[in-house]
């Protein structure tokens, strides 16, 4: 059986976490990621899902007014479609358009889902746990998370800027060059070499 922790008074966080949290919030949004740089932010009003094509750095963004595709390697818009769309709530799978057709891609929004938040050499990008109803994202490069760092090592963490809007999904590309956030009313793509 599984007990209780008795309440220390103090709040939700617990002792051993309060110093990291106090750091986390004490950070001022990084001007530079490391080897990561925003390449765009694109304006998609009523921004509702996303999801990668199997293993590349293709987008399909479906929101109200359509679905489009952006390549996030280069931040360009590849296909557009104005046409009503809803994908598979049961699957969360939605149809490719564009050099996406014909494929199903697995999406992440309002529905659910999840893109990943690591990439195979290491990377994450983290969503701080007690920043709502903010949402403060971190991304922390290899050997650390959000809330540790080896032994004697000084975190290196970097903190993104504030979300324009409510937060729809977000997580790296397959090929762990790319990542994006989602909004309900913006698209931010990130990118490395």
């Amino acid at each position: 059986m599984f007990k209780r922790a008795k309440p220390t008074g103090k709040g939700a966080v617990p002792d051993h976490l309060r110093d990291r949290f106090r750091y986390l919030d004490g950070l001022a949004p990084a001007s530079a990621l490391g080897p990561w740089r925003k390449l765009t932010a694109v304006a998609v009003g009523g921004l509702q899902h996303i999801g990668f094509a199997s293993k590349s750095d293709l987008l399909l963004v479906v929101s109200v007014s359509g679905r489009g595709v952006v390549d996030c390697a280069t931040g360009g818009k590849v296909a557009r479609d104005d046409e009503e769309y809803h994908p598979d709530f049961g699957s969360l799978e939605a149809e490719g358009i564009g050099p996406l057709e014909g494929q199903q891609i697995r999406v992440a929004g309002t529905s659910g889902g999840g893109l990943s938040h690591a990439t195979e050499d290491g990377w994450l990008i983290e969503l701080h746990p007690l920043s709502w109803p903010e949402e403060e994202f971190f991304l922390c490069p290899p050997g650390q998370t959000m809330l540790w760092n080896p032994p004697a090592a000084e975190p290196e963490l970097f903190k993104l800027r504030p979300l324009p809007s409510s937060l729809v999904a977000y997580g790296f590309s397959p090929t762990g060059k790319s990542f994006v956030i989602a909004t309900s009313s913006d698209l931010e793509i990130y990118s490395r070499a």
